[in-house]
């Protein structure tokens, strides 16, 4: 009943944006549809106009709007409101003077600074924390991953001291702390500072600088914040589960006794009691993803070190919610303090909580709101918040929509929004009430990182590099004057986020301008096929292609290119001429290609979110830059579950899934090759092909995907080759969808990862790095020259893209990549020059099988209809040999007895003979 309320749900709200509401499609039918507004744009850094993100959306920060270093995750202003320090997680600090009327690039201190004359005091390892002594002289710095908090000198900008969480107290050893958020207690001289390892709260003398006690708090304490009174402490916890190790695994005998499969998918009976494996061992259970440790709040009283209350914030997992059953955790991650009610972010639910800690009680929760055509989909992300000093006023940080929201808290109210930076994380207001300091992550974007005309910056050309945050300072007034100017940002918010536009349609294009609610106006497609790659930009692969905006002298894995290889080979020197994607350059020809594609993603550990509709939270951002060793024997339970990579983890689902969670809700079938296989610690060898990793920890899969994911495809893995996948691929599909068995399902996603790029292996196969590149470009062309002879051929769609693009360079901007369709109704040998990212290929996949869409990424992508055709071809893709001078496909497989058949790759797959399947029905049913 509640998958049945879901889907009723999802349909009302699509059936909004339908202008003539759901009659028999007409021959023409005018439909209002939201879209980006930089849909016909490129994507460019301009802090004087507009900036159009690798979304499409706008950013237009308001106020002094600077450039600092990049991920800035905590901010905090000096007790003497002369300095903004902002610390980021690659052990960088930033300190912006506040005290000039104008804020310019010359009053901001880099630590450590560019020129290396000032040097670093976190050496790489820092996370949120920070806080001041009371006469603003010494900064105390969580230390993250090392597990301490750092003294500096606000005057000289260096090391003063170092306070170590690891050690002994009451009898207990504490061992691989990681220090997360921290404040500070200047009536009593003290630090509290949470270790999200040992899942507790630290207090730490100053005076002494000695630790006086520790405090048992939930899982992975995340935020921090104190009562005005100072005798409450509030800590937001973000964990999920505790993830136990494997039973039996040791350092030793890791290779034979590691989990070759997920244990048990989530939500389910069997991943809160454990499951016993064939050899008999017991694999323990995760307990209840509605536990007090799990995704809460708790109240510590400092008088007494305990905690006095665990208060479950936002949506619990199960419930029903505006006729969607919840599938992640609240996320609660921040907390603004006043003197009768505490507000903490719920960034999943799109909500903040209020806290009566009188009562000890939730006393309600206030839904932020933006605009009605997009509040019935989750994507704000709340993170940082602060309260004004009258208590009416809360400002909330949306890392997802660029902005501050001000909302009233009386009324409960969204008053207006703040345009800020991409990826808002902190807000602070100063002293006085009357200036806000704002730090977004990715600020205007990243930009060009190579190219002709391109000049490197002193930072680097790394994507994570070249993106710099920002810091904002924005005036706040009062009054009628006020009331003005967040109307007027409010509506710059809107307008930077979405367009609603009419368009006139005739159904003729397989692409349905929304998802249908009329049998018919079908899409001919019945069957997508979601290819994802690693690694790669447009540049590098497709510069030089004709008709579209790119750079030849990037097309390093283009054709007919020179390869100075810098790592020494056996073959020895360049070779020119060299074809390394032949089947790329094919496919798009034959096809269509988009010039103007993006990832949303700067690496896989967002990548692989962002293409599955899981929206990034403030965990898996916060963590994406952070240092986080990995421990699967530490007591530190925290240490078994450092961060994601590239599976998506309990902590990361988003309230009511992505795309997997969308087509089970839809009833819409599907089936996963490699797709999700990347968690904290996994080992991957070569001979880990049944899914390209092994699990020491019992980390599970989400229950949508579990029983639809292929036990014998290995996902990433670099020592496994793309050659492997394709002969796996082959014989899966035909073993399923050719057999009669079943049908092919309506989406396939398969996960091609060589393209990645490893250490060159010689012996191996892999002579260059380009062979890698080689690999998948054969195992692409396989892949397409095989389906495009099967018979489901002439209802299927091809998408191919990268997850990430962070091993490229792009002379229009870092995060453009690759992306290709290919199939019978696919416009041929055409360029796309719409702007479009991994919200435009979901708005693909939802629209084609009809299917609501599930967040405000899906529901405003830009429509790719240029990309298809009404007229059908059916001419089948035949595969090319790439240049056997850098890619010996033999050798790849050798390894593993197997044989490359290249007749039979050029055959096809098997199709079905009437005689032998008469003779194996009568084998298997011989009575």
């Amino acid at each position: 009943m509640r998958i049945c309320l879901s889907i009723l749900a999802g349909l009302l709200a699509t059936v909004v944006f339908i202008v003539q509401n759901s009659i028999p499609a007409k021959a023409q039918t005018s439909v209002s549809i939201l879209q980006v507004p930089g849909v016909n744009e490129y994507s460019r850094i301009n802090p004087a106009g507009n900036s159009v993100l690798c979304s499409g959306r706008y950013v237009t920060p308001v106020g002094n709007t600077m450039r600092i270093t990049r991920a800035p995750f905590g901010l905090q202003l000096t007790p003497d409101g002369t300095k903004a320090v902002i610390l980021h997680h690659t052990g960088v600090i930033s300190v912006a003077s506040t005290n000039k009327p104008v804020l310019t690039e010359p009053q901001v201190v880099r630590i450590p600074s560019y020129d290396g004359k000032i040097k670093s005091v976190l050496d790489g390892a820092a996370f949120l924390g920070m806080a001041f002594s009371k006469d603003s002289k010494t900064a105390y710095l969580s230390g993250g991953d090392k597990g301490s908090v750092v003294l500096m000198s606000m005057e000289s900008f260096t090391k003063t001291g170092e306070i170590k969480l690891d050690g002994i107290l009451g009898g207990t050893v504490y061992t691989d702390s990681f220090t997360s958020d921290l404040t500070i207690n200047h009536s009593r001289n003290e630090l509290l500072v949470l270790d999200r390892a040992n899942f507790r709260l630290v207090r730490i003398d100053l005076k002494t600088q000695k630790i006086t006690a520790s405090i048992k708090t939930g899982r992975i304490p995340f935020g921090i914040a104190l009562s005005p009174d100072k005798k409450l402490a509030f800590v937001a916890n973000v964990g999920l589960y505790e993830y136990p190790a494997v039973p039996g695994v040791t350092a030793a005998n890791k290779d034979s006794l590691m989990l070759r499969f997920p244990p048990y998918a989530t939500p389910s009976k069997e991943a809160e009691t454990g499951v016993v494996l064939p050899d008999g061992r017991k694999i323990p259970g995760l307990g209840s993803p509605l536990a007090d440790e799990a995704m809460s709040v708790w109240m510590v009283d400092l008088a007494k070190n305990q905690v006095v209350a665990k208060l479950k914030t936002g949506y619990q997992i199960g419930e029903m919610a505006e006729g969607n059953e919840i599938i992640g955790g609240s996320s609660p991650n921040s907390i603004a303090v006043g003197k009768q009610f505490a507000y903490v972010t719920n960034a999943t639910n799109d909500n903040v909580s209020i806290i009566d800690y009188a009562t000890k009680k939730i006393a309600g929760e206030i839904p932020i709101k933006v605009d009605p055509r997009i509040d019935s989909y989750r994507g704000l992300m709340p993170f940082g918040i602060c309260l004004s000093k009258d208590e009416k006023t809360l400002f909330v940080a949306l890392l997802g929509l660029n902005a501050v929201a001000v909302i009233d808290t009386k009324t409960k109210q969204t008053l207006g929004l703040i345009p800020t930076g991409w990826g808002t994380t902190r807000v602070v207001l100063s002293a006085g009430g009357n200036r806000l300091f704002i730090t977004s992550a990715r600020g205007y974007g990243a930009g060009p990182n190579g190219g002709k005309n391109f000049l490197k910056p002193p930072q680097g050309t790394y994507i994570g590099d070249i993106q710099l945050g920002t810091l904002q300072i924005v005036k706040i007034q009062k009054g009628i004057q006020w009331q003005a100017t967040l109307k007027k940002y409010t509506r710059q918010v809107v307008e930077n986020t979405f367009r609603e536009v009419k368009i006139t349609t005739d159904d003729k294009n397989p692409l349905p301008p929304l998802p249908k609610l009329w049998p018919s106006a079908t899409s001919p497609i019945k069957h997508i096929v979601y290819v994802t790659k690693e690694n790669r930009t447009y540049d590098e692969v497709f510069g030089q292609l004709p008709q579209a905006k790119g750079d030849a002298t990037l097309a390093r894995f283009g054709v007919d290119v020179q390869i100075e290889e810098l790592v020494s080979s056996p073959l020895g020197g360049s070779r020119k001429g060299v074809s390394v994607s032949p089947n790329h350059h094919k496919i798009s020809r034959q096809f269509a290609f988009s010039d103007n594609f993006y990832c949303d993603s700067d690496a896989s550990i967002h990548g692989h979110h962002w293409m599955i509709g899981q929206v990034p939270n403030e965990y898996v951002e916060a963590n994406s830059a952070a240092s986080a060793k990995f421990n699967a024997f530490s007591d530190a339970p925290g240490r078994r579950f450092p961060k994601a990579t590239g599976g998506i983890d309990p902590e990361d689902y988003n309230e009511i899934g992505g795309l997997w969670e969308n087509l089970a809700r839809h009833g819409v079938s599907f089936y996963n090759f490699g797709q999700a296989n990347e968690y904290a610690g996994v080992e991957e060898e070569w001979n880990h092909t049944s899914f390209g990793s092994a699990f020491p920890v019992a980390i599970p899969l989400p229950k949508a995907v579990f029983n639809r994911t292929s036990r014998k495809y290995a996902g990433f893995n670099m020592n496994i080759p793309d050659q492997y996948r394709a002969d796996q691929f082959e014989e899966e599909f035909t073993e399923m969808w050719l057999s009669g068995r079943d049908t092919m399902p309506s989406l396939v996603a398969v996960q091609l990862p060589n393209d990645h790029g490893a250490d060159v292996r010689p012996k191996d196969g892999y002579p260059y790095a380009h062979s890698f590149m080689a690999d998948n470009d054969l195992a692409l062309g396989r892949m397409l020259h095989f389906l495009s002879r099967t018979k489901y051929w002439k209802n299927t769609l091809v998408v191919i893209t990268e997850d990430d693009p962070q091993g490229g360079v792009d002379h229009v901007d870092a995060h453009r990549s690759v992306l290709m369709m290919a199939g019978p109704y696919v416009a041929k040998n055409h360029v796309s020059h719409t702007h479009a990212n991994f919200g435009s290929l979901l708005k693909v996949i939802y629209n084609i099988l009809s299917m609501s869409y599930v967040n405000q990424y899906d529901a405003t992508a830009s429509l790719l209809q240029d990309f298809f055709s009404p007229q059908p071809d059916f001419t089948p893709y035949t595969v090319e040999l790439p240049d056997t001078r850098i890619f010996d496909a033999q050798k790849t497989l050798d390894k593993y007895g197997k044989t490359f058949d290249w007749r039979k790759i050029q055959q096809g797959p098997k199709l079905d003979n009437e005689s032998e399947q008469r003779k194996e029905h009568y084998r298997q049913n011989p009575r």
